[in-house]
């Protein structure tokens, strides 16, 4: 086997590209770094890939350079419009849940040329994994260390006794990523880890049922004595119900969780976490790996792919000249693009989520104020600041707007320039 000081001679090429993680963030990567004709490999610790939680949504943000890619038409094959969103609080009598608010989205598309859209997360997830070659996808690939080296390159060894080399080493493997745990280790050792970064994730006290298989909650038999079923999944023993059934008719939450088959059930609990650090020498953080927000927003896995679009921008105007400066200025630019988008995006998750989910009577005083009095200005002035960063592949041809919100400009390509005015 071989050793960190030998293990990888330096690309005369394009740098090779090591990710680990095929989750949405780690599998758009891959994608945008195959139209960029960068070499790269994907090694997933699963020994099958599937992907956990019923429902994921897809803010029009991502959508230009979904079709740059070339998968709008596949993903209007398998999305519904995403129009408003009701919130649902307990009534004062604890037996049902009442309507506290609406939100509305339907003035996304004019605003951005693009609808707010909603899919099944593994039909999604299947899709991006469909477009990346078999031979680059690597199953039950569970890193154990990683070893980098300013001059010769970045190593993996996976528990399956392999190692792996490469130019760079991309963590996308998720909220307890093993490439950060690694990474900020050898930070510690140096003295270069910040303090913050040392601290675990902050896990918020819910959690949630996430279906891969959604039932339809008008086909669903009432309940014969009028008490929900399956209410020990849920956590509690009330039967809350909720106005989704055939007709106008009711159902409870026990009663969508009985008719949800068992294995396509799963809770889980949620943390959060910005941290600071996202990249060192020759390794890179991406998506929850760095930022882990909750679900609350719906801005998780739409930072993951805008993570991967800028960080794949940066890694194309390497070219072929992969060295550590190059390598460090690249992470630098990619850094400096993200950290403040994630940053916000995380804080207006966290607001949302005292909005929804808050417990105390400060909570529901807020709640109520905002959602009775909070005029539509406000909600399309927001939508039009979150809409106007909608970056692109910068080594694709564009797709122009097509919304009345115009996009932030973007740092052009001076590599994809320079190549086109070749070619012509």
């Amino acid at each position: 086997m071989a050793t960190p000081s030998t293990f990888h001679t330096p690309s005369t090429s394009n740098p090779k590209v090591l990710i680990i993680g095929a989750g949405m963030g780690g599998v758009t990567l891959a994608l945008l770094l195959e139209k960029a004709n960068i070499d790269y490999e994907i090694y997933e610790r699963a020994k099958e890939l599937k992907a956990v939680g019923s429902a994921i949504g897809i803010a029009p943000n991502v959508m230009p350079m979904m079709e740059q890619l070339g998968l709008l038409d596949d993903i209007k094959g398998i999305y519904q419009v995403f129009k408003q969103m009701d919130v649902y609080n307990e009534s004062p009598d604890g037996e049902t849940l009442e309507l506290s608010s609406r939100t509305e989205f339907s003035e996304l598309k004019e605003l951005s040329g693009y609808p707010s859209v909603s899919m099944s997360r593994p039909e999604f997830h299947a899709l991006l994994i469909s477009r990346v070659p078999a031979h680059k996808l690597h199953l039950g690939k569970r890193v154990l260390s990683i070893s980098q080296d300013d001059e010769t390159g970045v190593l993996i060894r996976t528990s399956d006794g392999m190692s792996h080399e490469g130019d760079i080493l991309v963590g996308a493997d998720g909220a307890y990523s093993s490439v950060r745990h690694s990474l900020y280790k050898q930070l510690a050792n140096e003295g270069l880890l910040p303090s913050s970064d040392a601290e675990d994730l902050k896990v918020c006290h819910m959690s949630i049922l996430g279906t891969s298989n959604p039932v339809d909650p008008a086909l669903i038999p009432p309940a014969e004595d009028g008490l929900s079923r399956g209410c020990s999944v849920v956590g509690h023993n009330k039967p809350h119900s909720l106005p989704l059934g055939a007709n106008g008719g009711y159902v409870t939450i026990g009663d969508l969780v009985d008719n949800t088959p068992q294995e396509n059930i799963t809770k889980v609990m949620l943390e959060e976490k910005l941290y600071n650090t996202w990249y060192h020498r020759r390794t890179v953080l991406i998506g929850d790996a760095c930022h882990k927000m909750l679900p609350n927003a719906g801005r998780g896995a739409v930072n993951a792919m805008l993570d991967a679009v800028i960080l794949a921008n940066a890694i194309y105007e390497i070219g072929v000249d992969a060295t550590p400066r190059n390598i460090q200025s690249a992470f630098r630019e990619y850094f400096n693009e993200r950290f403040p988008h994630a940053k916000a995006d995380l804080e207006a998750s966290q607001k949302m989520a005292k909005l929804n989910a808050g417990q105390t009577w400060s909570d529901n005083l807020r709640r109520k104020v905002v959602f009775k009095f909070m005029p539509a200005s406000l909600m399309r002035s927001y939508f039009t600041r979150t809409l106007a960063y909608r970056p692109q592949a910068s080594f694709l041809p564009k797709v122009e707007c097509r919304g009345s919100v115009k996009p932030e400009p973007q740092k052009k390509s001076k590599r994809y320039q320079r190549e086109n005015a070749i070619a012509v």
